[in-house]
Order: structure tokens, then C-alpha cells, then sequence
């Protein structure tokens, strides 16, 4: 008990929320389209870098 009163008497902010609940599927969804919006984003910024070869000539 003397653990926990130590712990909630910090200042120290939450990290999770009481209210909110994120079912493991949906996390994992919501991972997988952060990976394929991040490989959406390298494959455009490679993209551009190989069009501005072009442009440049």
C-alpha cells in the first residue's frame, strides 16, 4: 500500500487514460497502416529525389 501511495502522490503525468479503451486488434490495425503510410512517405520522398535528376538536366 505504502508503494502505490508513493506512486500516485507524484507529479508525474499518466500515461494512460482511465477512460479510454483500444481493443489489441485495433492497435495492431492502426500499427499497420502507420508502417505502410511510413513506406508510402519513403517511397515518395525516394520518388522525388529520382524525378529531380530529371528535372535538373
Amino acid at each position: 500500500m505504502d508503494i502505490k501511495k508513493t506512486i500516485c502522490s507524484s507529479n508525474t503525468p499518466n500515461f494512460f487514460s482511465h477512460e479510454m479503451v483500444i481493443t489489441k486488434k485495433s492497435l495492431n490495425e492502426n500499427q499497420l497502416k502507420y508502417i505502410y503510410q511510413k513506406q508510402l512517405i519513403s517511397d515518395l520522398d525516394s520518388k522525388h529525389k529520382e524525378w529531380s535528376k530529371f528535372v535538373g538536366n
